[in-house]
């Protein structure tokens, strides 16, 4: 991650937002930028990793399990459609 800062933003807050989040920084013996960066940041985070872990019920999982652990089958559709898109790639890069 570049530790380079040059992007900015911007926001409009209240006085009383201001005043709390300022003594609050203090108190954490940080300036304000810090606190109200590493704050975003922790939200951040935790937003992402809720949006990206998948929780599964222990019934969901041994579906899933089992369905990892199957033989693969063949999609005729899905099959051909691939067949078509490297086709494609071949015809565009000039590969017979």
């Amino acid at each position: 991650m570049s530790t380079q800062r040059n992007a900015r933003l911007d926001m409009r807050l209240s006085a009383e937002a201001l005043a709390t989040i300022r003594e609050a920084a203090a108190v954490q013996q940080q300036d304000v930028t810090s606190f109200v960066l590493g704050a975003a940041m922790d939200r951040a985070r935790e937003v992402l990793i809720n949006e990206r872990v998948l929780v599964l019920s222990s019934s969901e999982a041994t579906r899933l399990e089992s369905a990892l652990d199957s033989e693969p089958r063949v999609v005729p559709e899905l099959a051909r459609l691939i067949e078509d898109v490297r086709g494609l790639k071949r015809a565009s890069s000039g590969q017979p």
